[in-house]
């Protein structure tokens, strides 16, 4: 009985800091350094991600448009639930994308956190300036 109780513990406190976790972090994958915000500099050839908190069962779904594809170009999406959620309805995660810095310049990546067959504006937004050297 007190193990019960106890992994229903554990459960809530870590189902409260996986809430607590910062919706955006950007990664330089090639050197492993983690960057905050809503600005990222790169150099050419640089391969970096961003991630966002999701939860894929309620419906909602984050796009991205890139608006210079000559100086960042779209790699890839995926998703994983977090360990506490993947048999759980409603449970979160995290979609990540992959994105490569193709050439010189300045450009922007706009996220939208929305449910695609809904006409209203999206949940969420982010923005995230990208210069690449």
């Amino acid at each position: 009985m007190k193990r019960k109780m106890l992994f229903v513990v554990v459960t809530v406190v870590v189902l409260a800091v996986a809430a607590a976790v910062v919706t955006l972090v950007l990664t330089r994958t090639s050197q492993g350094n983690k960057i905050t915000g809503d600005t990222f500099e790169t150099t050419t050839g640089k391969t970096f991600t961003i991630a966002l908190d999701a939860n894929a069962t309620s419906g909602y779904n984050w796009s991205q448009t890139t608006k210079n594809t000559n100086v960042v170009a779209y790699v890839d999406i995926a998703y994983v639930a977090t360990a506490s959620s993947t048999q759980v309805v409603g449970g979160s995660g995290t979609v990540t994308f992959t994105f490569k810095a193709v050439g010189k310049g300045t450009t922007t990546i706009s996220l939208a956190y929305a449910r695609p067959w809904e006409s209203v504006p999206p949940a969420q937004t982010r923005t995230i300036t990208v210069t690449v050297k």
